[in-house]
């Protein structure tokens, strides 16, 4: 049987991450704490979480290998971790349910379905190849049905 360590870890994640949604309205209307605060303080806990449990030794090496690469990540994790989850935080706090923005957030595993299975296909020497098949291929149009459905509302 094929290694199913991700799929626990994917559904361990997903309970313990739903009460940090729910955290955005109840810091914001108990608390006077904005989303955009909320997310900074909220991310701060889990960058102190990777660096303490995760598996990269503590060494300056390691957790600094070099100024590019460094320099790549801060930009790339301003442009798309950032920007998208500040937008995300502050969706959550007016839509008229909380797990509607998370929801439709939550579609974009369609896009990496797909575009993983691009990639490894155009740049083998950069992308690891990836599995598909048709019961992945249902999970995924399930996805875009259900996102279609909210989006109608």
């Amino acid at each position: 049987m094929a290694n199913r360590q991700w799929l626990l870890q994917s559904f361990l994640g997903m309970f313990l991450i739903f009460p940090g949604w729910l955290a955005i309205g109840f810091f914001n209307r108990n608390l006077r704490v904005s989303p955009d605060l909320f997310m900074v303080w909220y991310f701060l806990g889990g960058s102190m979480c990777s660096l303490f449990f995760g598996r990269t030794p503590l060494v300056w090496t390691a957790v600094f290998p070099s100024v590019g690469i460094v320099a790549a990540l801060l930009i790339l994790g301003f442009v798309v971790c950032g920007i998208p989850n500040l937008l995300i935080f502050r969706a959550v706090l007016t839509a008229p349910n909380p797990g509607l923005p998370v929801a439709i957030l939550n579609t974009t595993s369609v896009l990496v379905f797909f575009a993983s299975a691009g990639l490894a296909y155009v740049a083998p020497r950069f992308f690891d190849a990836v599995h598909i098949s048709g019961r992945s291929f249902i999970g995924v149009a399930l996805t875009i049905v259900g996102t279609s459905l909210i989006a109608m509302r």
